[in-house]
């Protein structure tokens, strides 16, 4: 991952508009990158994230770094990174996330990454996860650690696009197991967030068992 992110020249095509990328252009040309449409969640104290996890009295904060709309030219993007195999593309993400997290008064000082595990099946299937390609980006952005291993799936349940929210708590649920941690603080990440029952679910996991630990969230996208 540490080369690929070295190697931020991702020559081609912008994977928004298709337009070739000239100069420092680098995954989007740059009104594509201009236009990217940011939440700005890390600069406003209350916005829909904060509703939706307010269940949790151990979350902190949580932002999403871009509006999912299923309309929009970005959706080409979170597409091929989630679907078409193009890893790279959420490490690139993740960097410009971490740059605008640097920048919140409510980001912890150095909380650790966790990213939102994947069952082995599904990771052999796809060959990736893209929750630590994510989070990855986000840690070489910011300096802060990164563990992969504090959380594990146990399995895999039907997909959650056909539920809404209580439906995909209960089918997620009991869906992860962690371990013990040093950190007091946590980022728990995942690529995209609709109603948050997958990342409550792993949050719940960690705090099982180390119940003094303070969690933020942090996703690539979330659906409107």
């Amino acid at each position: 991952m540490r080369g690929s992110v070295r190697d931020l020249c991702f020559p081609g095509t912008c994977r928004v508009c298709g337009r070739v990328l000239i100069g420092q252009e680098k995954m989007m040309c740059l009104p594509c990158l201009y236009d990217l449409p940011r939440t700005y969640h890390w600069i406003f104290p209350f916005h829909f994230l904060t509703e939706i996890l307010s269940c949790m009295p151990s979350c902190t904060w949580a932002t999403s770094f871009l509006f999912f709309r299923e309309e929009s030219p970005y959706r080409k993007l979170l597409h091929r990174f989630k679907y078409g195999g193009e890893k790279e593309i959420g490490l690139y993400m993740g960097f410009l996330y971490g740059k605008e997290l640097l920048r919140s008064h409510k980001t912890p000082p150095n909380p650790v990454i966790i990213p939102v595990p994947m069952s082995s099946l599904k990771r052999r299937k796809r060959g990736y996860n893209q929750a630590e390609w994510l989070a990855a980006g986000i840690a070489l952005a910011t300096g802060w650690g990164l563990d992969v291993s504090a959380v594990k799936r146990t399995r895999e349940k039907t997909s959650q696009t056909v539920y809404g929210r209580e439906e995909r708590r209960e089918n997620i649920k009991n869906s992860f197991i962690a371990k013990r941690i040093p950190y007091r603080e946590v980022l728990v990440v995942d690529d995209i967030i609709t109603t948050g029952a997958t990342m409550e679910s792993c949050a719940r996991a960690i705090l099982e068992i180390n119940p003094g630990v303070l969690i933020g969230f942090a996703s690539l996208a979330y659906v409107e």
